[in-house]
């Protein structure tokens, strides 16, 4: 099948998924172990000259997942986008970096409430043109196997302990007025760099792949995004700092898609209730019960939202008749390509019509 032609069955089940008003669909994006190109460690590179060749490592090692999933007829798209770690989704404002093997976090570079006044939004900081310059590349190397997807990014208040750093935490009791104006800057500050993140990407049926289980969802969309602070915070917090401003940019796209931990997930009932929320994923954290086995109490949490999951071949095949009680897109991972081919089947079998 051609790549064109499996975008377009891709599409139209995921527009059926997002609009169906009733529960018991299911989208599937499989992973087959298979063996890809080692990436070298991300802190031996200096981005200055060496971003194009970080990004083709990046590139050889996706192609064997794409090319053993050939014809496979998941809810899966072959694609890529620059990825560095963490912190590129809050370097675009100026911030400085930790490079790590595989990853990079951010240094905090807002030190004084007063600092706040001196943040701009310029597309001259070197993490913006890392991103704008890492999607021309890779759309120079497209071969008419592989599209670029969304990165995502994350929620202000997210954003904020990245750039603040634990001094947030005192933030939030000893000066509230001053948290607020940050979160209202982040709230428009996201929207300036995600509304060009997008226009990087490639555009399919006017919405976009994204990052997260390579799946696609609609026109003007915000997602994936994250605030994994207030899994460190009480749902108090949550509801001051955090949900009215995600609730502010949500109303700005037609559909949200927003990542969860499960191994605090207090504040998520009112995540749930967030405008647009079109797909709610919820991951599987060390020593914790994986959702996929703990869904009474992950349907409990998440209100009626349509979900995205993890979980192995074994775990989706003992859970399909529960999970009907939901749309769920699940994520899987399979032994092979047989196994997938099998799953995939399984799934179509007991998904209501998509």
């Amino acid at each position: 099948m051609k790549l064109d032609d499996h975008i377009t069955r891709v599409i139209e089940r995921s527009r059926a998924f997002f609009n169906a008003p009733e529960p018991g669909h299911f989208l599937i994006s499989t992973h087959i172990p298979v063996d890809s190109p080692a990436i070298p460690p991300l802190n031996q590179f200096d981005l200055d000259t060496q971003l194009t060749e970080w990004l083709e490592y990046l590139l050889e090692a996706e192609r064997p997942k794409w090319r053993i999933k050939e014809g496979l007829d998941d809810d899966s798209i072959p694609c890529i986008c620059p990825s560095f770690g963490i912190a590129e989704h809050t370097a675009w404002l100026g911030m400085d970096v930790q490079f790590q093997e595989t990853t990079c976090l951010p240094v905090p570079g807002l030190k004084f409430p007063a600092d706040l006044d001196a943040l701009v939004l310029s597309d001259e900081t070197r993490w913006f043109n890392y991103m704008k310059r890492g999607y021309e590349y890779l759309r120079e190397r497209k071969d008419g196997t592989f599209v670029l997807s969304v990165r995502g990014t994350m929620m202000p208040m997210d954003i904020a302990n990245a750039i603040r750093g634990d001094e947030i935490f005192l933030d939030f009791m000893l000066d509230p007025q001053f948290v607020h104006r940050l979160m209202q800057f982040l709230v428009d500050a996201i929207r300036w760099y995600y509304d060009q993140l997008r226009t990087w990407a490639d555009e399919l049926e006017y919405g976009h792949a994204f990052r997260l289980g390579n799946g696609w969802i609609g026109p003007n969309c915000l997602g994936h995004t994250s605030n994994d602070l207030a899994m460190m915070c009480s749902a108090e917090i949550y509801r001051e700092f955090g949900f009215p401003y995600e609730q502010q940019l949500a109303q700005h796209y037609n559909r949200v898609l927003y990542h969860v931990h499960n191994e605090k997930i207090h504040y998520v009932p009112d995540v749930a209730t967030l405008s647009n929320l079109a797909l709610l994923e919820v991951s599987h954290d060390p020593k914790t019960v994986p959702p996929i086995e703990d869904l009474d109490n992950i349907f409990n949490m998440t209100g009626n939202a349509n979900l995205m999951l993890h979980a192995t071949s074994d775990q989706v095949r003992a859970q399909l008749n529960k999970l009907a009680a939901r749309n769920v897109f699940l994520n899987i991972h399979c032994r092979d390509r047989a196994d997938a081919e099998d799953v995939v089947a399984l799934v179509r079998k007991h998904s209501k019509p998509l």
